[in-house]
Parts: structure tokens; sequence; C-alpha cells
């Protein structure tokens, strides 16, 4: 508040050197053109404030679900790296394979605060060389973004 009373101020001392105010039959004041010039910069001022908050709150409920999409990646990838270097899995080229995110219903996704999360998983056995498989995991939400993570796992 003291903030906006210290704008609104600098913006009436601003005015008064613009239009010299001068003393009108002895008594000082401000004149009407001069209050509506600085209700349209405290105005403007306002608007700017707004705006910025407006943007800030929006881009940090993205940071947010980045963050979420992010996290579920690495939890899956996390979950595949430590798997035994013999386990099945690792042993053919495999595309496309759903990930179960939420093994304790038929649900494959995950909802978090009401964006939903799908994992797919890619492996490419022997590459970039024999007994190495490339790993590509791709969490996917609802609202259109994904992320992929990548990494190699020794299988022999």
């Amino acid at each position: 508040m003291a903030c906006i009373l210290q704008y609104c101020s600098i913006a009436i001392s601003l005015v008064k050197e613009v239009f010299q105010v001068a003393d009108v039959g002895g008594e000082r004041g401000f004149s009407l053109v001069e209050l509506l010039i600085a209700l349209f910069i405290l105005a403007v001022g306002l608007l700017a404030t707004a705006t910025i908050l407006t943007t800030g709150m929006s881009s940090n409920r993205m940071a947010q679900s980045i963050t979420v999409e992010t996290t579920v990646a690495y939890s899956v990838l996390d979950e595949i790296m430590s798997r035994s270097p013999e386990d099945t899995l690792f042993d053919s080229d495999q595309t496309d394979v759903t990930y179960d995110l939420d093994p304790d219903t038929t649900a494959t996704t995950r909802t978090v605060q009401g964006i939903s999360y799908s994992a797919i998983i890619d492996i490419d056995a022997n590459n970039p060389v024999v007994g190495v498989a490339r790993i590509d995991v791709t969490v996917t939400s609802n609202v259109g973004r994904s992320i992929t993570l990548t990494s190699f796992r020794r299988t022999i």
C-alpha cells in the first residue's frame, strides 16, 4: 500500500511540474486535469502489476507440471535401471511398451492435480554395442506435453 501511495505521490509531482500549478487566490490545490492524469498513471501501473502477477502464476503452474512429468519419468527410469541385467526385458528390442504407472488399479496412467500422465518405454537391445541396451522413457501428459529420458544399461 505504501508503494502505491508513493507511486501516486510521484505521479502527482510530475503532473505539477508539467502544468506548473500556481497559487490561485492564495490557495494551492489540484485541478481536475491533474487528478485525472495522476489516476491514469496509477491505473496503468496497477494494470502492469496485475499482468506481471498473472504471467508469474501461469509460469509457476507450467513449471510445476514439467517438474511432475520429469519426476515421473525419472522414477520409471530408476525402476527399470534397478532391474537385474539378466532380466528378460533387456533381451530384445521393445517399442512403445506402456508402463503401468498405477499398478494398484486397471488404469495405466497416474493423475496428479488433475493432469493425467502416461509412460511409454522403448528398449533397444545391443545398442550402441553388444551387451548394452538403450532405454528411452517418454512421459506424456493429457495437456499435450511430453518429456523423454534416455539411459544405457549393461545387460551382460
